[in-house]
């Protein structure tokens, strides 16, 4: 940075503090100004309030012990009829308007001029309490109920030197309020301690402004409201006890006055910052020209250091700035001889500049190609740094041999570097083609335990009257744990089983096929669903180190009866879906947990009946806990709802594949989270099997597997 322009930004910033400090001396002392006229503002409000307030209390007093002197000639019982009487029938009783109570020492009510619902003590405990002490009255601002003010006057009666009651006479506090509304030519209002207006003389300002202003302290804040501004004074009021019992706050609407002091502020400013502006503009300018001879030779003192002899500078001015073109001028002609000197040494190191380089560019061309192109890059980048300076001769030769020394001693490193390189590629190379091996052998092996869970998939059985069932399996990966199978027991009872392995690949699917052989196996020997469970849990559960366990649903259907019995294993409960109603409802389960998981567990079955049209839809978790993009799963409640919408109106075969369909839809492009197997059966209605031919009919043990998978 420039010395004119570090002058010039120190000159700057002293001027600009020296401005804000009185700018914010000004808004001080206007802010003071304006604390001393709330002080007084508030001083005065809370003056004249008390006046008023003294004054209606006065009034009232007076009354109020003419009343007792009245109460006390005629010796009037303290009850509720003869003070009634008495008291209405004095001359002193005062007209529409203002409330008399009389009230024991105990707070009871003797006599109140207003309706007994309505009437409550305007003498409280602390108030009663006081005049009974000092047998004396009180008077002043009162709030009977979080809804009014009163102005009260408290009178003892005394009867044989003790105060036997208390005559109150008050009226609404609205009068006083608008008699110091009148005189401020303000509007003024009564708040509660809870910050809530009680009395005031123009409630729709007070909603419209709505002030904030402490109860119990004297305050003052500039309030804006819409288009107007507000100068809203708070002082805290007192009731006869001395105590605080709410404020009284005045909004004096001061939009003129608030926005011109405010336009005459603005203006203000506006002018400091426009004479600041000018003062720094021509600061500015007068220091650009008075610097200007010295960033002349400073320039060509530049320039000289860079080589350029070519600028002049005239010996003009005086003082220190001759003195300055003088010394530049000398300094210009040593510059001149030390460069001639300087390209003759400049010559000489080219030429052994070349030698070196030839030398060291036949070494690299030993190296590889990207070795060379580095060594090259190195030398290149020595030879630059070899740029004319002004170092001695001597200098120059050791600079010469270092440059020669280093870049060597990079070749050589450059070198050991590649030797270590190739022995690493071969490394490498030998592991990739290990690696390669392994992966072709486990390549092979997850593509026979495919073509082996595609040979355990049943294959279609031969057209039946009395039913159709077709299935569809879309696995997560190569290999998958679901699997599905149907299976004629003998001629009229046909075996259904869905069921889900734990885990994924090739030990889900090892275990599907031990599951799947058991399954059909114990399916010989017994066609109750339950009992073939059990046998089969028992078994696998025994030597299950792995602790794998697989969810089964296995049904026997008596395709002569209709009659289907079941057996659900922890797996998902199929769905029945009826031609009548057209919906789809869920198996009902038999609470039993998964293969596997507990031995010796006896395992129960239910038993519904088909009717002819019914479908039963079986599925794995694969469906219902398919995931979109989002992380919102498919559920349970769209499955439902598409086949209600789907099931009756499509054929078996189609059913699965829509299903599949829609879930892949609902993902969006979302990886498969699980194995997905959908299996549908109808229901025809029994039918006679005569003249079929034995082998049309595939048993367990003829059953080698097959099915559809995606």
């Amino acid at each position: 940075m420039l010395l004119r322009s570090r002058i010039t930004i120190f000159l700057s910033v002293a001027f600009l503090l020296v401005i804000a400090a009185l700018v914010a001396l000004g808004l001080a002392r206007i802010r003071l100004e304006q604390e001393r006229l709330a002080h007084i503002a508030i001083e005065s409000q809370s003056s004249l309030w008390t006046s008023l307030v003294n004054e209606e209390a006065d009034d009232l007093n007076t009354i109020a012990r003419a009343l007792v002197k009245n109460i006390n000639d005629r010796n009037t019982a303290l009850d509720r009829g003869p003070l009634g009487q008495t008291i209405q029938t004095a001359d002193e009783a005062p007209s529409h308007g203002y409330e008399i109570q009389v009230v024991d020492t105990n707070g009871q009510i003797l006599y109140s001029n207003r309706p007994e619902l309505n009437a409550l003590p305007l003498v409280d405990a602390a108030a009663s309490e006081m005049i009974e002490q000092s047998r004396k009255s009180l008077g002043g601002l009162r709030q009977e109920n979080p809804e009014r003010y009163v102005i009260a006057a408290a009178v003892p009666i005394v009867r044989d030197g003790s105060v036997e009651a208390i005559l109150t006479v008050a009226t609404d506090a609205k009068g006083v309020l608008s008699h110091f509304t009148q005189t401020i030519h303000e509007p003024s209002y009564l708040v509660s301690l809870r910050g809530n207006m009680v009395e005031g003389t123009a409630p729709l300002i007070w909603k419209k402004v709505q002030p904030s202003l402490p109860p119990r302290e004297a305050d003052a804040a500039v309030v804006r409201a819409g288009e107007h501004i507000f100068y809203a004074t708070g002082v805290p009021v007192t009731d006869f006890t001395g105590g605080v019992t709410g404020a009284l706050v005045t909004l004096r609407d001061s939009t003129e006055r608030l926005e011109s002091s405010q336009r005459l502020q603005t203006t203000g400013l506006v002018l400091i910052a426009a004479f600041t502006l000018i003062v720094l503009l021509i600061l500015y300018f007068y220091l650009r020209h008075a610097f200007r001879p010295l960033e002349r030779a400073i320039a060509i003192l530049e320039g000289l250091s860079k080589g350029d002899v070519n600028q002049t500078i005239e010996e003009t001015g005086s003082g220190e700035i001759r003195k300055i073109a003088e010394a530049v001028a000398v300094f210009r002609q040593n510059t001149i001889a030390l460069q001639e000197q300087r390209q003759q040494i400049e010559r000489q190191r080219r030429r052994e500049e070349r030698v070196i380089r030839r030398q060291l560019e036949r070494l690299a061309e030993t190296l590889e190609a990207e070795g060379r192109a580095e060594i090259m890059d190195d030398l290149q980048a020595a030879v630059q740094r070899q740029a004319p300076t002004k170092r001695s001769s001597k200098q120059r030769r050791d600079d010469q041999l270092s440059v020669l020394a280093t870049v060597l001693q990079r070749m050589s490193a450059r070198i050991a570097d590649q030797h270590m390189r190739l022995t690493e590629l071969i490394k490498e190379l030998q592991e990739a083609i290990i690696t390669r091996a392994r992966l072709a052998g486990l390549e092979q092996e997850l593509e026979i335990a495919r073509e082996l869970q595609q040979s355990f998939l049943p294959h279609p059985l031969p057209p039946h009257p009395s039913f159709q069932i077709h299935g569809v399996m879309k696995t997560a990966k190569e290999v998958g744990g679901d699997f599905y199978d149907y299976f004629m027991i003998d001629e009229r009872r046909l075996g259904i089983a869905v069921a889900d392995v734990s885990g994924k690949g090739v030990p889900a699917a090892l275990f599907m096929a031990i599951t799947r052989t058991l399954v059909k196996a114990t399916a010989l020997f017994t066609t109750s669903p339950a009992a073939a469970m059990s046998q089969v849990n028992d078994f696998m559960a025994e030597d299950n180190e792995q602790m794998m366990f697989v969810t089964l649903f296995y049904g026997v259907l008596d395709l002569q009866t209709g009659d289907f019995t079941y057996c659900n294993a922890g797996h998902n409960p199929p769905y029945l879906v009826s031609p009548d109603s057209g919906s789809a409802t869920a198996l009902e389960r038999t609470n039993d947990p998964a293969l596997a998981v507990l031995e010796g567990h006896d395992y129960r079955e239910r038993s519904i009946t088909f009717q002819a049209g019914d479908t039963l839809f079986l599925f794995t978790d694969g469906v219902t806990e398919a995931f979109d993009i989002d992380g919102n799963a498919y559920g349970e409640e769209r499955l439902e709802t598409l086949l209600d919408e789907t099931a009756n109106g499509s054929s078996v075969d189609a059913l699965g594949p829509a299903v599949l369909d829609a879930i892949h839809a609902f993902e969006r492009g979302a990886d498969q989270a699980d194995d997905i197997t959908c299996l549908t059966f109808r229901y025809f209605g029994p039918a006679t099997l005569e003249g079929s031919s034995p082998g049309a009919i595939q048993t367990p043990s003829q059953s080698s597997g097959g099915g559809v998978s995606l």
